[in-house]
Formats: structure tokens, C-alpha cells, sequence
């Protein structure tokens, strides 16, 4: 499944916590079943294509309101682009309330690697 959207202004919840996301307007995503996903993300228009981690669906542990958010693997974004192109590759685990953000940002750590390796990144 691939889709584009818009790229909004976040609570920074995810930058915080070490985790910094490109958050999508919820309005052009299409639905999908809550979780974690490994996809590919194109910055831009015409930008490049990495390999990124997209959440889709309530944040219990941060407390926030549904979202769709995609972290981008192994690099820096310092301009958010206007719109982000998502192709879902496949999906990691379903969404938990960890309790605290220590253990959230532990799985966090956890669904990156689990990321990496079906995305083939050290291959």
C-alpha cells in the first residue's frame, strides 16, 4: 500500500523522547489496522526514498490524541517536507500501552532493528 500526505505540526512528543517523527494529516491516510509498520518513505515530492518506521493509531502510552507518524531510519530530517509518499512494506506489532515513556523508547529501539532487518538494511 502506498499513499501521500501532508506533512502537520506534531506535539514533539517523539523528538522528545528521542524518536523524531514526521507527522501525517490523518485525512489522507488511508485506514489501516492500529500498529507499527516498516516502510519506505519519499521526502517530498521528488525526494529520496528511506527507510523509516510509521505508526498508525492511538498513543496510549504519550496520551495524545490518534495519529500517523513516520521516523525515519538512521538519519536526521531538519526540514520537514510538505508531504511524505509512505509505501508500507509490512507491519511490525500492534499498539501497547507500555506504561512509561523509558519502556515505550525501549520498544521503540526494538521496532527500528525489527525495521532494519525486513527492510534489508544490513543485508
Amino acid at each position: 500500500m502506498n499513499f501521500t500526505s501532508a506533512v502537520i505540526t506534531g506535539t514533539g512528543k517523539g523528538k522528545e523522547i528521542g524518536f523524531p517523527t514526521l507527522n501525517l494529516e490523518m485525512s489522507s491516510v488511508p485506514e489501516l489496522e492500529e500498529g507499527v509498520y516498516a516502510c519506505f518513505a519519499r521526502l517530498g515530492e521528488h525526494g529520496i526514498r528511506v527507510p523509516a518506521v510509521m505508526h498508525y493509531g492511538s498513543r496510549p502510552t504519550l496520551g495524545a490524541i490518534p495519529s500517523c507518524e513516520v521516523h525515519v531510519l538512521d538519519q536526521i530530517v531538519a526540514i520537514a517536507p510538505h508531504s511524505v509518499t509512505v509505501e508500507v512494506a509490512e507491519k511490525l506489532r500492534a499498539i501497547s500501552d507500555f506504561g512509561s515513556v523509558e519502556k515505550l523508547s525501549q520498544q521503540l529501539h526494538r521496532d527500528c532493528e525489527a525495521a532494519r532487518a525486513m527492510l534489508c538494511l544490513s543485508c
